[in-house]
């Protein structure tokens, strides 16, 4: 996503904004000041080098019961017992 970082040039807050199109930098300002004046900032990029990262762990599934009849069915929730 097109995130940007600016920085208030008259307050000095630093914050983040969508921008989806070159036209809507022109009216950017200070979400606390209201200043036109401000700067945009070089994003620091996320790069991962080494080992993959551990995947998370599966996710029980639901499972789903129903009668021959079709009318009627039980749910088995992961981790409920009866």
């Amino acid at each position: 996503m097109p995130i940007h970082e600016f920085e208030c040039k008259s307050c000095g807050h630093k914050f983040e904004l969508l921008i989806m199109n070159k036209s809507e930098l022109d009216d950017v300002r200070c979400p606390i000041c209201e200043s036109p004046d401000v700067t945009k900032l070089m994003s620091a990029a996320t790069i991962h080098m080494g080992e993959k990262p551990t995947p998370p762990p599966a996710i029980p599934r639901v499972r789903h019961h129903s009668c021959p009849s079709g009318t009627c069915s039980t749910i088995d929730l992961p981790g409920h017992k009866r």
